[in-house]
């Protein structure tokens, strides 16, 4: 289709306002996906009449995105032109000016070629005097290019304002896929660096270089507040949008049917294209069966860890010092709701975390270490939670704490869990009696998986029989588990 320009407008729809492009073409009028589904009236008509497009491959739905989007595919970088970004100062602070720092002979020749590309993208621009300056610090990409970053943790950033704006929870994110069967993922090229600045926020954000000054005019890499200030810009663009989710700049994308999916993929597209955003393509991944995201894996079945991300585990050395075993724990920790052995597994290693406990690695230690890798080294699995099926909660206790379980109970009778948890009992709890530290268990359980609990009917199970006499009218819940 032959299209001489494009022109932003507002538009009416039964009543309904909204904005966006308007493509000037010489042919007859058509209504875009996105406008229509801005409209419930439109969208539900079009579902009824609308017949399927055939994607054949993967390569089909690429070319196409890029037929109708081309904007988005562009070489350079993006601008967003919905949102501007201004960094804002706590009182009475001082600015901070820090001196340069010397560049490694053999890193100068790839930090003055990405000192030329920011400067001719127009994300820096050289200044003569600023009160505001951040050293640069060197971080080597997974390509093995370098990336210039700013070292703001010398003053801005103790100096700016906090932004409390919340990042989605993994948990949150994959409870939403429930009922996708193929799923496309989404990565912006230079995310922060698509938003703009504020003029008064520009010159709080300057580098000190062997090359002079520069000044920030893109939202750098650095900034305390950038990943709250993004993820808000992120779900504005993408509210509204059916089977979509994101987390920073990796927009997941889902549907039930190929159709679906398509439809909704569109419609994310649309809503990128219009915030002047662009992607990067080799990061994309269209149409898939199972993909991999925030170090999952996930299909139609459910998610299960990246076996990229657990050979990264499995081959770390034991650790010498409480600063190793914290990054170990942290680690695992991230995949614990796989873990329904991690209550019993983790208690001698917390320990160790324990202010004023002396080092000690034994082969107490030792064999928990190795037990914990070979745990995260076998087959997981968890299901997507689902509305519609039946939920079974069950909870357990053990010496050195007490973990939980969330399952779906089918119609054929079968369970698939959702999610595990456990934490270590405090010492005040491990005095606690048997039957206290069940009770325990299943209050942590309910509270552990409130969100998927609230307001629905569940079955609590225990194998402790004598916490049945709890329910009853004579007795009442311990104390400590109260």
């Amino acid at each position: 289709m032959k299209v001489y320009g494009k022109l932003r407008c507002k538009i009416e729809m039964k009543g309904i306002k909204t904005e966006g492009y308007a493509y000037v073409t010489p042919y007859n009028s058509l209504m875009g996906l996105e406008w229509i589904r801005g409209n419930e009236e439109m969208a539900y008509h079009m579902d009824m009449m609308i017949a399927e497009v055939k994607v054949a491959s993967n390569s089909d739905v690429e070319e196409a995105l890029k037929k109708t989007y081309p904007e988005v595919f562009e070489e350079g970088l993006g601008r967003c032109t919905k949102e501007e970004v201004t960094l804002q100062l706590m009182p009475n602070v001082r600015p901070v000016f820090c001196r340069s720092r010397p560049v490694p002979h053999a890193a100068l020749e790839a930090v003055n070629a990405e000192l030329n590309r920011l400067e001719q993208m127009g994300v820096i621009t050289p200044v003569n005097h600023s009160e505001w300056a951040a050293p640069i610090v060197c971080v080597k990409k997974q390509n093995g290019k370098l990336r210039v970053c700013a070292d703001f943790s010398t003053g801005l950033n103790k100096a700016l304002q906090s932004f409390d704006y919340p990042l989605p929870m993994p948990e949150d994110i994959f409870a939403s896929l429930n009922g996708g069967t193929i799923f496309s993922q989404i990565d912006l090229s230079d995310a922060y660096l698509q938003l703009e600045l504020s003029e008064e926020s520009k010159r709080k954000v300057v580098i000190n270089t062997h090359r002079g000054l520069f000044q920030y005019n893109r939202l750098p890499f650095g900034i305390k507040t950038a990943p709250g200030i993004f993820q808000q810009v992120m779900n504005k663009m993408v509210s509204g949008l059916r089977g979509v989710t994101t987390y920073l700049d990796d927009i997941l994308v889902s549907g039930k049917t190929k159709k679906e999916h398509n439809e909704n993929l569109l419609a994310v597209f649309g809503r990128i294209a219009d915030y002047g955003f662009k992607v990067r393509l080799d990061k994309c991944a269209f149409s898939q069966p199972e993909i991999r995201y925030l170090g999952f894996i996930l299909d139609k079945n459910g998610r299960r860890p990246d076996p990229k991300k657990i050979e990264a585990i499995k081959n770390m050395k034991e650790p010498k010092k409480v600063t190793q075993l914290r990054a170990f724990l942290g680690m695992v920790t991230y995949y614990s709701a796989f873990l329904p052995s991690m209550k019993e597994l983790r208690g001698p290693l917390d320990a160790l975390l324990k202010k004023d406990t002396k080092w000690k690695w034994s082969f107490k230690e030792q064999d928990v270490f190795k037990k914990l890798k070979e745990a995260l080294s076998s087959e997981m699995n968890l299901a997507h939670y689902d509305p519609r099926q039946k939920i079974v909660v069950a909870a357990d206790a053990c010496d050195y704490g007490i973990g939980c379980v969330i399952s779906h109970r089918y119609v054929d009778g079968s369970e698939k869990p959702i999610a595990h948890a456990s934490r270590s009992l405090s010492n005040a709890e491990k005095n606690y009696s048997q039957i206290e530290k069940e009770a325990l268990g299943l209050v942590f359980a309910v509270k552990k998986f409130h969100k998927y609990l609230f307001g629905r009917k569940f079955l609590l199970l225990t194998d402790h029989k004598p916490l049945l006499a709890i329910f009853g009218d004579k007795k009442g819940v311990p104390v400590h588990s109260a």
